[in-house]
Order: C-alpha cells, then structure tokens, then sequence
C-alpha cells in the first residue's frame, strides 16, 4: 500500500480533514483537499494552509510567534513528511 492511501485511511478514521504536518524544515497546518481527480499518487493537498517559515519548536501549538506564511494551496509531496497528526 503507498503512503497516500495509508495517509487517507488515517484521515478517515479520525473523521477530520485538517492535519498537522512536520517536514524536517516546516510545521504546516491546513485542511486536506481530497480529490482523486486532482491528486497525484505522491502529493497531498490542502488548503487553507499556514506554514511556519522558521525553525519551530515541538512544544509549540502555534506559529504565530514565528514568521508565517498562508496560501490557500499547499501541494506536499509525501516522502518529504517526517510526521504528521490530524487534528479537531
């Protein structure tokens, strides 16, 4: 099974489309985009998205004391994720 369709398995059992995603750079927040049509089998896309820009702690819930930057398109591709949580 590739990491796309473990990743929306993941989504679907925690009943929510926004996610935390950690790279080893950036924290980015926003919800997921899932449409097959639009999708390809490597990326995840969201929207409504804010990414921390700095280095961030992991004790940090949010960016706003690091700079931020807001799209309203992400694409990740999925093998530059280290971790990532769904959140409520």
């Amino acid at each position: 099974m590739n990491k796309l369709k473990i990743f929306r398995q993941i989504m679907d059992a925690g009943e929510t489309d926004k996610v935390v995603i950690l790279t080893n750079h950036y924290k980015i927040t926003g919800s997921v985009y899932d449409c097959d049509d639009s999708s390809k089998e490597e990326f995840i896309n969201l929207t409504d998205v804010k990414v921390c820009t700095e280095y961030y702690s992991v004790d940090s819930t949010s960016c706003d004391e690091y700079t931020s930057t807001y799209f309203d398109w992400l694409h990740i591709n999925v093998d530059k994720i280290v971790a990532f949580s769904f959140i409520r």
